[in-house]
């Protein structure tokens, strides 16, 4: 078709223009983390298994923001090692109790709540269920998905010898991470899941990208993107595909299936840093605190859902993504943002004084 000069001078350029806009709204670091999160709850509401892969994810997300945040934020403000547990326990602990309480309520509804409690050291239950250090253990867990913060909360505790450490750039960022390539795969196999050390790789690889500065160019992002679903097509085209469809009638490959969302995960690193640079929508930061909550409340969603399999399931699952949705706003709106503005504020009033750098 044949288009005149004149269109090209007055339109190609806005034309150009909108495209790369448009992508930077619909690759925020918000959404993407929304993403994820609605990732693990399609997970534990099916047979397709590819919600570890995206917890990896976010682990590798963590380590990337905690690098940044700590060196630009926390670094700078009095007692910042403290300041900086206080601040992220003041983070994951509000909401995560919050949503606790509702799955234990739901336990103690359906009469299940009491094996919990016996299966377990009580103790341990106690503590693990108010501090979330030590989740992972539990041999019931009223929560399954909070298994994460408790590797969160061992991160927390060391990542900033792991900022020094990059800082002081002795070692080599490739090296470490191959040592990490190593050693986490090790770990999962001889300590198990409920050790930092399985999952080290990914949360080093997020902060290895933000204290080197490297940025993915968008055609890496594609590819990235793009080979991870690839990927996931040729697995449920092949004969393979047990090893992504497991969920409740698991088949011999589903064995595998964490050893494949490894290597799922590792394909996505690329287009998750790349998502960190982009600005996203203006509601970006909350799709961001909405991923937490909709991570932590779709268990108990899920565990209503598989209550009603019978003939009208789809109807029901509808009903439950519509429900986890809705109250996860709720939530956020009046419970989980007022809470993180005054922690915001809070490590804000701990920034060290002209005074105190120049001391």
């Amino acid at each position: 078709m044949y288009v005149p000069p004149a269109f090209h001078s007055r339109y190609s350029k806005g034309y150009t223009s909108i495209r790369p806009l448009m992508a930077n709204k619909l690759t925020g670091p918000g959404l993407f983390r929304l993403f994820l999160a609605l990732l693990v709850f399609f997970n534990h509401a099916s047979r397709f298994q590819i919600g570890i892969g995206a917890v990896f994810v976010f682990f590798c997300l963590s380590g990337y923001w905690i690098c940044r945040m700590y060196r630009g934020r926390y670094a700078g403000t009095r007692q910042p090692y403290l300041t900086y547990l206080v601040s992220r326990a003041w983070r994951l602990l509000p909401t995560f109790l919050l949503l606790t309480v509702i799955a234990l309520l739901f336990l103690w509804v359906h009469g299940n709540l009491a094996d919990y409690w016996a299966k377990s050291n009580h103790l341990h239950f106690v503590l693990s269920n108010l501090f979330i250090l030590g989740y992972q253990s539990l041999p019931l867990k009223p929560l399954v998905p909070a298994w994460s913060l408790d590797i969160e909360m061992q991160f927390y505790l060391i990542a900033p010898l792991l900022v020094a450490f990059l800082t002081w750039r002795k070692v080599p960022p490739a090296l470490l991470l191959f040592a990490a390539f190593i050693v986490s795969p090790l770990s999962m196999i001889w300590l198990g899941p409920a050790c930092l050390g399985s999952y080290i790789f990914f949360f080093l690889s997020g902060m290895v990208v933000a204290s080197s500065n490297w940025k993915p160019s968008p055609r890496v992002a594609a590819l990235s993107f793009g080979g991870v679903a690839l990927l996931i097509v040729i697995c449920m085209a092949s004969p393979y595909r047990g090893v992504l469809l497991a969920g409740r009638h698991p088949g011999p490959l589903a064995v595998y299936s964490i050893w494949a969302n490894y290597v799922l995960a590792l394909c996505m690193i690329p287009y998750a840093m790349f998502t960190t640079e982009q600005k996203g929508f203006r509601l970006d930061g909350m799709f961001a605190d909405l991923s937490y909550i909709v991570y932590l409340l779709h268990w108990t969603v899920v565990q209503w859902m598989s209550d009603h399999l019978g003939p009208h399931r789809f109807l029901y699952a509808a009903t439950g993504t519509v429900f986890l949705m809705v109250a996860s706003v709720i939530i956020w709106k009046y419970y989980d943002h007022p809470i993180n503005k005054l922690r915001s504020a809070w490590v804000s009033h701990r920034k060290k004084s002209v005074v105190e750098v120049l001391a």
